[in-house]
C-alpha cells in the first residue's frame, strides 16, 4: 500500500529547504515556487516537481493527497502538523486537494 511520506521541519527560509532538499533527495540544482492553491481543486504540481512543501503555520487546513487513476487517497497534510513546513518527496503520479487556506511550495528540477 503507497502512502506519503512526511518530513516535518522548523518553518524555514527557501534557501534553507533547497540546501535540505540537495542533501537529503540528492535532487541536484533545484528552485522552489510558492503558491496558494484554490480550495476544492484537483491540483496537479508541474511535471519536474520533485518535492511539494506545505506550509502549515496555523490549524487552517490541509492538503489530501491522491492516487492518479484511482483516485486513491494517500495521505493529508493537515491539523496535526500545525506549526511546521512539511516536505512531502513527490511523485509525478500524485494529485492533491487542498481544504482551508495553505501555502504551497514545488521544489522542481531546474531546467
Amino acid at each position: 500500500m503507497t502512502k506519503i511520506t512526511k518530513v516535518k521541519l522548523a518553518r524555514t527560509t527557501d534557501e534553507e529547504l533547497l540546501e535540505e532538499c540537495k542533501n537529503e533527495m540528492q535532487c541536484g540544482d533545484c528552485d522552489i515556487t510558492w503558491i496558494n492553491p484554490p480550495k476544492g481543486t484537483r491540483i496537479q504540481p508541474p511535471a519536474n516537481t520533485v518535492v511539494v512543501v506545505v506550509d502549515v503555520p496555523e490549524n487552517k487546513g490541509a492538503i489530501r493527497v491522491f492516487k492518479t487513476g484511482t483516485d486513491k487517497h494517500l495521505g493529508t497534510v493537515g491539523t496535526e502538523d500545525a506549526g511546521y513546513m512539511v516536505v512531502v518527496p513527490w511523485d509525478n503520479s500524485w494529485w492533491f486537494r487542498v481544504s482551508g487556506s495553505l501555502t504551497v511550495g514545488y521544489i522542481v528540477l531546474a531546467e
